[in-house]
């Protein structure tokens, strides 16, 4: 990939209003990790999905002089799950917002940085599809957009991939890529490099076959499509794929032999990508995660007569590829590795977190390009991003599920007592369903590359599967009562600075509420993240003290990002309670139903969500002297 440097180091101007650091443009639509700072391009901010930013304009000193510069609505409630994006537009900086559905998108122009002026709104009216909503798991949330080449591109709930053209906010292009009907929704954000736009969706709750493609970024035109599960050929598995690991499976149709033979059920199998996408520009491979394989109760997605733990877990029925994250050649999708982090998932251990992509000096005496993985089963994971190779894998909540993942295999030693399989029999485990962590994405800083910014819930819960009726796409199926409760009464989230090579907590600061939005890191030594209470906070990165922090009128569920204008430094956050654990409050649910959306009922009356109003707005602050 060339990239094409506009203005030298400290000279670029933009609208007339200066911008320090190095402005790249990249080729056919990449992102380049020579970014400019001033700017939020993407939803992690780079493709590497670091969500740090080397501006230091506001700072440890300062801090405590941070004040609301403006507000703006997004025109919708329900859950607000992604970010904004800020943009140069031929001179003219721009932000981009991204509202829950009906998925609206408003362009503001930044020019005069304290008074934003929205200059167009988009919402897709036609051909929309509904059904989408009561389809959509875990509330109608929208993760945001993506630009490059002068596009706005986005997912609608109802499947809709949308580009924009950032100046005028005219359709460029739309294509359908999920389709409710077939239990598929359209949450994730998007990854643009190399010309194309990768993206997957949502639905293993409703028997979808997940999935993962790539758009060209021009037309719109599909370029490649790979499946988690049936055969090699829609995979994408090759004779090459886990060359270095034949231990995590090869070539052989495993993703149709590790589920039972009855009716084809790979093909209601799950493992839908339906959280966030990564990309290295040397290798030129993306990495993501897949969901958990189609129903809660395991015993279905077992061969086993009668159903024994170990039978289970012997490797027969795998369930592969859900709960896996795959290294895929961006050009044509080919697997180059894919490792399986909870095979034969008994718990809903959703394996969509992010892949940060990070380079070590330093593991075990070797320079490694790593990936790290917070899943949400509870191990923190270091892979070299270049062959799958695992070098860590610890624990970083409380996990009793697993004693831990065997370096060998690279399978999880499993605890029978914590582990759900015969229909009508409750087993206890921590964490619970909604993962020690779940999409709300961590951060670091890549010179410091083994501190990470994670925010955690602390839950564990009571899992009762269930017989079986039914095996429709889009249908809910789950067959599974679950009941969620705070593993510490009074504290159900943290933020944490974890090592990843050490397994150590550097600190944590604990929460009455649940830290279900991200964090995101800067050079003036702060971490920025925000609580369901609503309170959104700015942190010493050494100590882990809070030196600053507001109420917002909702619950924080959104990821910060930073940008300067004018030589000005500003922090903006989404603000709307929603999502799995918001649901029961976005939905109107009945509380004293501890089995409700999942579990997560019993947790929104343990926390005290139900007082918080729905929201729909985004914040901007910046310092005040």
């Amino acid at each position: 990939m060339k990239l094409r440097k506009l203005l030298p180091i400290g000279v670029a101007v933009v609208g007339g209003l200066a911008f320090s650091g190095a402005v790249y443009a990249a080729d056919s639509g990449t992102n380049a990790n020579d970014r400019d700072q001033n700017l939020w391009t993407s939803p992690s901010g780079d493709n590497q999905l670091t969500r740090h930013s080397d501006l230091k304009g506001i700072n440890t000193g300062n801090v405590s002089h941070l004040q609301l510069a403006w507000d703006q609505s997004t025109g919708a409630l329900r859950g607000h799950e992604g970010q904004p994006l800020v943009v140069d537009v031929d001179g003219t900086p721009m932000m981009y917002i991204f509202s829950a559905w009906p998925n609206i998108v408003q362009a503001l122009d930044l020019s005069d940085p304290d008074n934003p002026k929205e200059v167009w709104n988009y919402v897709k009216k036609t051909d929309r599809d509904e059904s989408a909503v009561p389809r959509a798991c875990c509330d109608t949330v929208n993760r945001g957009g993506a630009y490059a080449d002068g596009k706005i591109v986005y997912q609608t709930l109802d499947g809709w991939i949308i580009a924009l053209d950032a100046k005028t906010g005219k359709e460029a292009w739309v294509t359908k890529n999920a389709y409710p009907d077939k239990g598929e929704t359209g949450t994730p954000a998007p990854l643009i490099a190399e010309g194309k736009v990768f993206i997957g969706f949502g639905g293993d709750e409703f028997a979808a076959r997940g999935a993962f493609a790539a758009f060209d970024l021009q037309t719109g035109k599909e370029v490649w499509r790979k499946f988690s599960t049936g055969p090699d050929s829609d995979v994408g598995i090759t004779a090459d794929t886990n060359k270095a690991h034949p231990e995590y499976g090869q070539a052989g149709d495993l993703g149709v032999s590790t589920f039972p033979g009855e009716k084809d059920s790979w093909k209601i199998g799950g493992g839908s990508a339906w959280g966030w996408f990564s990309y290295d520009p040397e290798l030129h491979y993306v990495y993501y995660g897949t969901g958990n394989p189609g129903l809660w109760s395991p015993g279905y997605r077992c061969g086993e007569d009668p159903l024994t733990q170990s039978g289970c877990n012997s490797g027969k029925y795998d369930n592969k590829w859900s709960m896996t994250i795959f290294a895929r050649k961006a050009d044509n999708g080919d697997a180059v590795w894919a490792y399986q982090m909870t095979p034969f998932d008994q718990w809903d251990y959703d394996g969509i977190n992010e892949t940060i992509l990070v380079d070590m000096p330093n593991v075990d005496g070797t320079a490694r390009k790593t990936l790290v993985h917070f899943d949400r089963n509870g191990f923190a994971y270091v892979l070299d991003r270049t062959d799958g190779t695992l070098l860590r894998a610890h624990k970083y909540v409380t996990v009793n599920w697993a004693e831990k993942v065997d370096f060998k295999t690279g399978r999880p030693i499993k605890v029978p007592e914590h582990s759900p399989l015969e229909a009508g029999k409750t087993v206890q485990a921590c964490p619970s369903a909604m993962g020690g962590k779940d999409q709300q994405p961590a951060s670091v800083d890549p010179k410091d590359p083994t501190k990470f910014y994670v925010p955690t819930n602390n839950w564990c819960m009571t899992d009762e599967p269930q017989t079986r009726t039914g095996t429709q796409q889009g249908v809910v199926y789950v067959f599974a009562n679950v009941y969620m409760y705070p593993e510490k009464p009074g504290v159900t989230g943290r933020l944490k600075k974890f090592d990843v090579l050490t397994g150590k907590a550097d600190w944590d600061i604990p929460d009455q509420y649940p830290n279900w939005g991200g964090s995101l890191t800067t050079d003036g030594g702060l971490v920025f993240y925000g609580s369901l209470g609503g309170d959104f906070r700015a942190v010493d990165r050494k100590s882990g003290k809070i030196l600053w922090s507001r109420k917002l009128g909702s619950g924080i569920i959104g990821n910060p990002i930073t940008y300067a204008v004018g030589g000005k430094q500003y922090v903006s956050i989404l603000s709307g309670i929603g999502g799995w654990i918001g649901l029961p409050v976005t939905a109107g649910l009945d509380l004293n139903d501890k089995f409700g959306a999942i579990g997560a009922t019993a947790m929104t009356k343990a926390a005290g969500l139900s007082m918080i109003p729905q929201g729909g707005m985004l914040s901007t602050f910046r310092v005040y002297e």
